[in-house]
């Protein structure tokens, strides 16, 4: 499967390390959280990261953001879904129902795992 287009829901620092390395490989990454407002920090903490995320820091133009709740219609659109929300079942079952409604035939979701 080519992958053209990823969402990552969850802007802390999995789900924005996980952008800034998409970034690298110049796959466009649409990052949503509670609010647009943490999306954007996220994105410039990337943006501005020591030791550097970015190879290069005009990747960042690959982050798109928003929020879950106005914006999580892009899902639909996207070939990797990524959930890398807060470690709160109820949370996460919200989440993963939203993401089976939206979600097109064939995306890639790719839950978040804790290390063993």
């Amino acid at each position: 499967m080519d992958i053209k287009k990823v969402v990552i829901i969850g802007s802390g620092t999995m789900g924005s390390g996980i952008a800034a390395h998409l970034c690298n490989a110049n796959i466009p990454v649409t990052l949503l959280d509670l609010k647009t407002e943490i999306s954007e920090k996220a994105r410039e903490k990337i943006h501005k990261s020591r030791p550097p995320l970015l190879i290069d820091k005009s990747k960042i133009n690959n982050i798109n953001v928003g929020n879950i709740n106005d914006n999580f219609d892009v899902v639909k659109d996207a070939d990797w879904i990524v959930e890398a929300v807060v470690e709160r079942i109820d949370i996460k079952h919200n989440i993963y129902e939203k993401i089976f409604k939206s979600r097109k035939t064939g995306a890639i979701k790719k839950k978040k795992t804790k290390p063993q």
